[in-house]
């Protein structure tokens, strides 16, 4: 948001080196006259259509070189992560210890968790934590799906991590918002030989209404070319704003380091919404916060249960997972994305899923 020129010439260098901003000079040069070629050749129809859809790309690329790719939508960008120039993340870690042979779950596990119950159901989920699960995370093909719903969802900055703001706690950089978040999950998993697909598109952006929806056709299409998926992860970053102003940040220690703590939000369809396999999900989610508080105490905020169906009626494990909040840093956000990511490899192979 804002005029054009502070697009392209964003006030103050932050610290940039000069031979850095004499090539951000030159790409913009090189836009500005790419641009005016486009105008002048332009007009109407399916030509002009796609340089509006364009648009966000374009202006990503005058402010920081990288560039948009589509994957064959033709109303939202997505983006392709560059990871040669990303900012270095320390925080790769071994799985904590666990307890000698499989994974358990009891009723009583429960008293080391929290649960927010805000629907009016009254599910027994000391029962749903001990159920079995019919998950299959075994094979070659893709099992799990990383999505974004709200993808350009940010964090508070700090020294060597700004980044372009497209509004408050929010940019269009794929190194600043859900989607390095979802790349670090994606690590890790794939680090533990689990197939796993990440989606990086934008789907709040040029518009945040209808988010949800466009979410869904995402995951239908992915669905439909690998029905192998048995989970699909939507990670999003919560925000709670303080009463005395200001963004409220989580607190957690993952292996002696800060890190931002993590929050599964459950739907069901008491929304009216088909959602059959609530309660599946459900069971899914608990264990995998039993298990988190097991390897990382303190690590979950209360499990949320909600009215609202978040797409979860996608797949029996699917789950909306919040990474910190806007207060948090993206590195505190990132550590607890992997420290998710560890426990979620530990429960498919203690629960030999695989």
């Amino acid at each position: 948001k804002g005029s054009f020129a502070a697009a392209v010439f964003p006030s103050g260098r932050g610290g940039m080196s000069m031979e850095n901003w004499n090539k951000r000079v030159r790409r913009t040069c090189v836009g500005v006259l790419l641009l005016a070629l486009l105008l002048r050749l332009g007009g109407s129809g399916p030509m002009a259509a796609q340089d509006a859809e364009n648009a966000a790309a374009f202006f990503l690329y005058l402010q920081t070189g990288r560039v948009a790719k589509p994957t064959g939508r033709t109303d939202q960008p997505a983006v392709t992560v560059p990871t040669e120039t990303q900012p270095t993340t320390v925080f790769t870690f071994p799985t904590a210890p666990l307890e000698d042979g499989p994974l358990s779950f009891a009723a009583s596990d429960l008293e080391g968790i929290e649960i927010k119950n805000g629907s009016t159901y009254e599910p027994d989920f000391g029962a749903l934590l001990e159920a079995p699960v019919s998950l299959d995370f075994s094979g070659e093909e893709p099992r799990i799906l990383i999505i974004h719903t709200h993808a350009t969802e940010s964090y508070t900055m700090e020294p060597g991590w700004e980044y372009t703001a497209s509004s408050d706690y929010r940019t269009l950089d794929p190194e600043y918002n859900m989607i390095r978040v979802g790349e670090a999950i994606t690590r890790v998993l794939e680090e533990a030989g689990i197939p796993v697909l990440h989606d990086t598109t934008l789907n709040d952006y040029p518009s945040y209404n209808g988010s949800y929806d466009r979410t869904r056709e995402n995951i239908e299409r992915y669905l439909e070319q690998y029905p192998s998926i048995q989970m699909v992860i939507d990670v999003h970053r919560d925000a709670v704003e303080l009463m005395e102003g200001g963004q409220m940040a989580t607190s957690a220690t993952v292996n002696g380091k800060p890190a931002a703590q993590v929050m599964f939000v459950m739907g069901s369809d008491e929304g009216g919404l088909t959602h059959p396999d609530w309660q599946q999900n459900l069971s899914w989610a608990l264990k995998l916060q039993v298990q988190m508080e097991r390897q990382y105490p303190g690590l979950t905020r209360p499990l949320s249960l909600r009215p609202e169906r978040y797409n979860e009626h996608a797949t029996p494990g699917s789950v909306l997972l919040e990474v910190g909040t806007a207060g948090d840093t993206l590195q505190r956000a990132i550590l607890a994305g992997e420290a998710f990511a560890h426990t979620l490899v530990s429960v498919i192979q203690g629960l030999d899923l695989r």
